[in-house]
């Protein structure tokens, strides 16, 4: 017992004066929270805790809290249990949704079933069987996962196949991956936050359509004329307020701050002045509405 409290003690002393010293010894716990959303698929939290050794109050907090941070020993620990019965089923949803979002960018569902396969040491996996089902192995899903992962850090492929596997994903309204980065793709109540996708065409930064990859300006062009060459779309107005917020919201980016405010410009393609002026006009517009509203009351 005296042991022990020695090496908590020369521990917490370690920490400390770590943190005097300005040494950053933490480190950042998203690995670790997915980690443990997969191993809650077919594991209790008592027996995370158990095979980790670490409190199940440390475990909470890093899923349901909101801790942002971990130490590196922590996180090597949590990372290293590895999921238990791989061979029970869980519902199918997060998978089929990760695969159509892959298909969106171009991922054919031959593809993702040939990488799957050569990470589980088989010969094939087959995707159509898990678009279908309603259930697969937690293990299966797990596979998808990582894939998933990889391949949205993957420029895909330009042939035929990734054109069709494009078109048939708008077709059906598929959801790309960054509608599902603010949401739980595992849920099956949670809906695709389609205000998170922005326009494909470089120039432009307004959200899509749902089930599209352009926004409605830029799909109006493509049918006019056929091709977004030479296009330059113009934000102004409400539009240009409404996304210069998103931006400022999602990113945490400053309209306040000059270069920051410079950077969301760039995005939207206007120019910093004009991007002032708008606010501005923004600004005076909350005010009267304000003082009619306060008018009205009286």
């Amino acid at each position: 017992m005296a042991v022990e409290q020695a090496r908590r003690v020369t521990a917490a002393t370690r920490q400390r004066k770590a943190y005097q010293l300005g040494i950053k010894r933490r480190v950042d716990a998203t690995r670790v929270r997915q980690h443990l959303q997969l191993l809650r698929r077919t594991m209790s939290v008592t027996d995370i805790a158990e095979a980790s050794t670490i409190t199940k109050t440390s475990i909470w907090n890093i899923l349901l809290h909101g801790q942002k941070t971990v130490f590196p020993e922590t996180e090597a620990k949590i990372l290293a249990v590895a999921p238990i019965n791989g061979w029970v089923l869980v519902d199918s949803t997060g998978t089929q949704r990760r695969i159509q979002a892959l298909a969106t960018m171009g991922w054919t569902g031959e593809e993702i079933g040939r990488r799957v396969a050569r990470r589980r040491g088989d010969s094939w996996a087959n995707i159509s069987r898990i678009m279908q089902g309603t259930r697969l192995t937690a293990s299966l899903a797990a596979e998808v996962n990582v894939v998933y992962g990889e391949l949205c850090q993957q420029v895909p492929p330009t042939d035929l196949a990734a054109k069709r596997a494009r078109s048939r994903a708008q077709r059906r309204r598929w959801a790309p991956p960054a509608a599902w980065e603010a949401v739980d793709i595992d849920d099956p109540d949670a809906l695709p936050d389609w205000a998170a996708v922005r326009c494909e065409f470089v120039e432009c930064a307004r959200p899509v359509k749902p089930g599209h990859c352009h926004c409605e300006a830029c799909l109006k062009r493509l049918q006019k004329h056929g091709t977004l060459d030479g296009y330059s779309p113009l934000k102004t107005g409400q539009s240009l307020i409404e996304d210069a917020l998103w931006i400022s919201e999602h990113e945490g980016l400053s309209l306040r701050d000059e270069d920051e405010a410079k950077l969301i410009a760039e995005r939207l393609g206007v120019t910093r002045a004009a991007l002032r002026q708008g606010l501005k006009r923004h600004s005076a517009a909350d005010m009267q509405a304000k003082e009619l509203a306060e008018g009205g009351v009286q």
